[in-house]
């Protein structure tokens, strides 16, 4: 029988139905967008709170309820989420949002173009659209071109009968990444609502890790007190997110093993089993694709050589060889030694030494970070 009655609803793209101790946070942005529906509105709101906190979630919950709401009222509603990190430069954005919203590849089209055809695509089936734009500090703080801040609320001018149709989330950890903004794109931008999320504590995560679980388990298959064990583990490593993710690995391990409950021993084999960083437990996906693919790089150098050390120069050839497999334009050398240090910093790799004396490692086996990166890169590519 196994132990899973539901197991997506433990994956990280899963939107539940229920946001507990997030339902104020929800009501509040719910009530910034409803008008949305019924008037000639144009909305600019930003949704922000440290790793963890819930962001997207909240997020994609509100597009699956106002996608219901305008249903049962009978108005057209486009919705689209766009992840930012996964977008080195305005043309991937507009190209994922194009492909969401008429419904076919942009290529060979510029980010303007598909801006235009976004547009006449609202005005001729008479729909509005609420945009998500997600990860926007990471995107700005890697230098990516800020010119889609300044686009996307702009895009009534490429036609008038356009004005009152898109609004757009922002998510993003802080405000800090504002600052890097020209004046022009911070008018465009609009700065007067925002919806904040505040971190969780202890009762908040064990309540959400019950729920989580109630949806993901079969009745009797984890105990109170393994959902307790569970989220006093994962308040040391980024709280709702690692308990999700011990809850699914447990799970498996109690499966694999052919029992029909998750035992206190198979959250502690879990848990032995994820990697960690600096930051709590790794979540690939959050790192922008070309950080990612200079992971994978450098994992599969140090697997194919079997030493504990790699130079960078080995590591640089093999992100290239990657680039190529994928069709993407690598970055270069001084820009991939900003990421090293990213990596390093986030405890993805070990350095030793710079410049021609770098060494890279890492201290943790590949197979369970490779597997997590693996399915990052898939997600990020299939929306380029």
């Amino acid at each position: 029988m196994g132990v899973f009655r539901k197991r997506e609803a433990l994956f990280h793209d899963y939107v539940p139905s229920r946001l507990p101790h997030r339902e104020g946070e929800f009501e509040e942005l719910l009530s910034y967008f409803k008008p949305v529906l019924h008037e000639n509105l144009s909305l600019r709101v930003h949704v922000n709170g440290e790793v963890g906190t819930g962001k997207t979630v909240l997020c994609r919950r509100l597009l699956k309820t106002l996608e219901g709401e305008a249903l049962r009222v009978g108005v057209k509603l486009k919705c689209a989420y766009v992840n930012l990190a996964y977008s080195p430069k305005p043309y991937y954005a507009m190209a994922d949002l194009h492909k969401q919203v008429a419904g076919v590849p942009a290529a060979g089209l510029s980010p303007e173009q598909m801006l235009a055809n976004v547009v006449e695509r609202l005005v001729v089936e008479g729909s509005k659209l609420v945009v998500v734009l997600d990860e926007v500090d990471t995107y700005v703080e890697e230098g990516g071109d800020a010119k889609i801040f300044y686009m996307l609320p702009r895009a009534y001018e490429l036609n008038e009968a356009a004005a009152g149709r898109i609004s757009l989330i922002y998510i993003s950890r802080s405000f800090e990444w504002m600052k890097r903004l020209g004046r022009a794109t911070l008018d465009t931008l609009g700065r007067t609502l925002a919806v904040k999320l505040e971190a969780y504590g202890f009762r908040q995560v064990r309540d959400i890790t019950a729920y989580r679980a109630e949806e993901a388990f079969n009745p009797g298959a984890i105990s109170g007190e393994v959902v307790d064990f569970i989220a006093h583990i994962s308040m040391d490593y980024g709280g709702v997110r690692y308990a999700l993710e011990l809850l699914l690995g447990a799970g498996v391990i109690a499966e694999r093993q052919g029992f029909n409950r998750v035992r206190a021993e198979d959250v502690r084999m879990a848990n032995a089993a994820i990697p960690k960083g600096s930051n709590g437990a790794f979540y690939p996906e959050e790192l922008s694709l070309h950080r990612q693919l200079l992971l994978k790089s450098i994992m599969e150098t140090l697997d194919a050589t079997g030493e504990p050390y790699i130079t960078f120069q080995e590591a640089y050839t093999n992100y290239i060889e990657n680039c190529r497999t994928y069709n993407i334009e690598p970055e270069d050398e001084n820009t991939l030694m900003e990421y090293i240090e990213d990596l390093k910093i986030e405890g993805y790799i070990l350095r030793r030494g710079k410049g021609g004396k770098m060494r890279l490692a890492m201290e943790y086996p590949f197979h369970r970070l490779e597997e997590a990166i693996n399915a990052s890169l898939k997600e990020a590519l299939r929306l380029l």
